[in-house]
């Protein structure tokens, strides 16, 4: 006979508002024998399990939750699920293999690296080597220019006695490190290789290249006279045209022996050290490929050679687009060419990018580049923007803590229209709804099917002056900057707002609030998901117990253009809901004013109005009013 669903989940929620944990976990899991394999169930009961202390249990039922949603396709409330087990017992390593297989899955490449990083080192150190070194394999293969992840293979491939494996690894280190200009770490790399198989020829011959006459250069260049003087005419040429034919091809091993071998013979060839290079970039190498593009480009720039080490830079940054040090040279090469304003819009993207993820052991770097940009372009529109993260007092006051960041990444408000008055009269809700609406609430399903929305045509006021936030995060509208050539294209691996926002929805719906935020502060920046995530923002200060912010949140939003008709709609009245909480009746009863028709309205200013009429400032919202409480998700 099947289970009343209706009746088992009223009757846990009974238990469980009655402190009787366990009797609403054995209501839970009767629904587990018509849907085993429903995530819900087995999230929910984690819950109930915290609640009771039982971590273990807990944690049991988050995994269960995390597979059944795995399996089901529903990768991101699969992530949340091993989140919330990480927030309730951190030694659980092995979440951090699963998240990175499923970051890897969804092709968040830096995100699954990192999370692999993470379960390597805890593997290693507790001297787990198999569980490392299948971890440290991922990273390379998602990876393959993490030099660190190779060491580490080539380490433990030694320690597991797998030699041959060791051995291609050290080479391969060898190799780039040699091509990168590092040379003594090339030696290093190839001295291993030695060890572990004294007759391996490419190690031998680069070795003694080096030792011969104290240095890599110098014994490269007399070691390559005798080959050269005995190639024949035309060998140079027909390695470089086979060599550039299959790193088109994408052969790019054959490639770079080939080039290697050009090298041994020609050290410092500017020709094959671009092939090189080029060949690196398109492996995805980006470290190696970065100290070659560096170096190149470098050169150029001191021979005033300005179109090739603009050439160059341009190549690197298509692929890298938020390399500072690429920025940081394309900055120089601006400024010495004698375009100041140029030069400080560069140099002004490479702070933004430190400010956003700043770079390990250089933390005065921001502040140098930035007295670059003042001093090349003084009051310009970059230099305005990125003042008030080095001069307190450029900006406005900060919001007092916890709410000051949250409320520094929401861009300003966008003005609205001069033809669009203040507090638009009540309409029905005609417009597309917030997309995050609860399927079961009644809007959803009065708005299901939308006629199409006209808008009309209106002359934009003009914008007031806008006080700047966060530098990094400010989407305001600045003063045209200066004409950039066009060397920058977006990131290879962009993490899409909507891809954020639904993200942030999962963890919403399985209770991790912060983590919530976090993504809807990246959604948010994308202006098609602003009034959205902003919504979601405000939602899950609500959950958490801060209705004052969730107030601040919504103020924001309904003074920004792009909330306007079902949407503006919506957010007046969770602000008219949030005044009421907060005891402000008289702002919710004119925000209500404002949607006099707008669902159950009408009941909830009436009650308003007698509470205020009668001065009854202690006795709360009428039942009446708190029985209609409009459904919005998440509430």
């Amino acid at each position: 006979m099947a289970v009343d669903r209706r009746t088992v989940l009223q009757n846990a929620q009974l238990f469980a508002s009655k402190g009787q944990y366990e009797a609403a976990i054995a209501e839970w899991r009767k629904l587990t024998t018509d849907t085993p394999a429903d995530g819900t169930i087995f999230n929910s009961i984690g819950d109930l399990q915290l609640k009771r202390n039982a971590t273990p249990d807990a944690v049991t039922a988050f995994l269960q939750a995390a597979g059944a949603f795995r399996s089901e396709g529903s990768v991101l409330k699969a992530i949340a699920a091993y989140k919330k087990i990480l927030k309730v017992d951190p030694t659980r390593i092995e979440i951090y293999r699963h998240l990175g297989d499923l970051n890897a899955e969804r092709g968040l490449l830096s995100s699954a690296v990192q999370d692999y990083l993470t379960a390597g080192k805890h593997y290693a150190k507790d001297g787990r080597n198999k569980e490392a070194l299948e971890i440290y394999r991922k990273i390379v293969a998602q990876d393959p220019s993490n030099m660190e992840a190779q060491l580490r293979v080539a380490e433990l491939c030694v320690q597991e006695g797998l030699v041959d494996e060791a051995v291609r690894m050290y080479l391969q280190l060898g190799r780039e490190q040699s091509a990168a200009q590092q040379y003594e770490q090339a030696k290093a790399m190839y001295t291993v290789v030695l060890r572990l198989d004294p007759e391996n020829a490419e190690a031998k011959e680069i070795t003694t290249m080096m030792e011969t006459g104290g240095g890599p250069s110098a014994a490269s260049s007399r070691a390559a006279k005798p080959a050269a003087a005995s190639s024949k005419p035309g060998d140079a040429g027909d390695l470089m045209a086979e060599a550039t034919r299959r790193i088109e091809e994408g052969q790019y091993a054959g490639a770079e022996a080939m080039l290697t071998q050009l090298l041994s013979r020609e050290p410092g060839n500017p020709e094959i050290c671009q092939l090189l290079a080029r060949m690196h970039l398109l492996q995805g190498n980006l470290v190696v490929a970065l100290g070659e593009y560096r170096f190149l480009a470098g050169g150029a720039l001191r021979a005033q050679d300005y179109v090739m080490a603009e050439s160059l830079i341009s190549d690197y940054l298509k692929v890298e687009p938020c390399s500072v040090p690429m920025l940081e040279l394309l900055g120089e090469l601006y400024q010495e060419k004698g375009d100041p304003a140029t030069a400080a819009q560069h140099f002004g993207r490479a702070v933004e990018i430190l400010l956003e993820h700043p770079e390990p052991g250089m933390p005065t770097l921001p502040a140098e580049l930035f007295e670059k940009v003042q001093a090349l372009a003084p009051g310009s529109a970059i230099a305005r923007k990125l003042a008030p993260a080095f001069d307190p007092n450029a900006g406005s006051t900060p919001e007092p803590e916890p709410l000051a960041p949250m409320m520094a990444a929401v861009p300003p408000p966008v003005p609205e229209p001069e033809s669009v008055p203040a507090v638009k009269p009540a309409e029905p809700v005609a417009e597309a709804p917030l997309r995050i609406l609860d399927a079961s609430a009644p809007s959803a399903q009065a708005a299901r099917v939308p006629p199409p929305m006209v808008e009309p045509v209106v002359v934009q006021a003009a914008p007031p002056p806008v006080q700047p936030a966060e530098p990094v995060l400010d989407t305001v509208a600045q003063p045209a900057p200066p004409v950039v050539p066009p060397v920058v294209e977006p990131p290879a691996e962009t993490v899409d707002a909507e891809t954020r926002y639904a993200l942030g929805m999962a963890y919403k719906d399985m209770g991790l609030w912060e983590e919530a935020k976090e993504e809807f502060l990246s959604s948010m920046k994308d202006s098609g998901f602003f009034v959205d995530s902003c919504m979601m923002m405000a939602l899950c200060c609500k959950e958490q117990g801060h209705p004052e912010q969730a107030v601040q949140l919504l103020e924001r939003l309904i003074a920004d253009s792009r909330c306007r008709g079902g949407n503006a709609q919506l957010v007046r009245y969770e602000l008219g809901l949030l005044y009421e909480k907060t005891g402000a009746r008289d702002r919710a009863l004119s925000m209500y004013q404002s949607i006099s028709t707008f669902h159950d309205v009408p009941r909830r200013v009436e009650a308003l109005r007698l509470q205020l009429v009668n001065g009854n400032a202690h006795t709360g919202v009428s039942a009446a009013t708190q029985s209609s409480s409009f459904p919005l998700a998440g509430r």
